[in-house]
C-alpha cells in the first residue's frame, strides 16, 4: 500500500485551485469549441433548419402579409393567389420572412406555406414540347402566369399549367421566377 505524507511546508488549500484553473486554461486554449473563429450573423432563429434561400407556395386563396413575425404586427400585405410563389430569405420559430416576384418583404406563419414548387412567368414566352430551342411549341405564355414547376435542370423547366385542361411543357429555366436554386 502506498502511503503519501506531505511536508509541513506546502500549502494543500492552493493545490486543487491551481490545477482546476490549469486544466481550464488548457481547454480554452487548445480546444476548436472555445472561440469562434469567425462570426457568421444568422438568417434563421428556431426555424426549420432546411436551407435559405428556398422557394415555397401559398396554401390560401387568402394570406396576410405581416411587417413582423407574430400576429401582433400589423397586416402590410393581402395575397390572394392560392399557389403564389414566394421566396424565404430568413426564419423566426414558426414564422418566415418572404419575398414576392415584385420585391414585396413581410412575414407568414408557416401554416399558410406550402413546400409544392410553383414559379411565375416572367416574359411572353413560348412553352415547348421538349427542352431544345428547336422543338415544337405547344401554347404561347403571358406574364405574370403561376406555373407548377414539376423539375428543372442547368437550362430548362418542365411545368404544368392547371385551367380547364392541364397542359406541360418546357420553358427556359430564366424565364420563370421561383426556378431558384434547382
Amino acid at each position: 500500500m502506498l502511503k503519501l505524507t506531505i511536508s509541513q511546508n506546502v500549502d494543500t488549500t492552493l493545490f486543487p485551485m491551481k490545477l482546476i484553473f490549469l486544466t481550464l486554461l488548457f481547454v480554452v486554449l487548445f480546444s476548436r469549441t472555445g472561440l469562434p473563429e469567425s462570426y457568421i450573423p444568422k438568417d434563421k432563429i428556431n426555424g426549420s433548419g432546411l436551407k435559405i434561400p428556398r422557394v415555397v407556395s401559398l396554401k390560401n386563396s387568402l394570406t396576410y402579409m405581416r411587417s413582423g413575425p407574430g400576429r401582433k404586427y400589423p397586416v402590410i400585405f393581402e395575397i390572394r393567389q392560392k399557389g403564389y410563389p414566394l421566396k424565404i430569405t430568413a426564419e423566426f420559430n414558426n414564422w418566415r420572412k418572404v419575398i414576392t416576384s415584385d420585391k414585396l418583404t413581410g412575414w407568414i406563419h408557416t401554416q399558410l406555406l406550402s413546400s409544392f414548387r410553383t414559379g411565375i412567368i416572367l416574359d411572353t414566352i413560348l412553352l415547348k414540347k421538349t427542352p431544345s430551342d428547336k422543338s415544337k411549341a405547344k401554347a404561347k405564355l403571358l406574364p405574370k402566369l403561376i406555373v407548377n414547376i414539376i423539375r428543372c435542370d442547368l437550362k430548362w423547366c418542365k411545368i404544368e399549367i392547371v385551367k380547364e385542361k392541364t397542359h406541360s411543357g418546357w420553358i427556359k429555366k430564366k424565364s420563370v421566377w421561383g426556378a431558384l436554386l434547382k
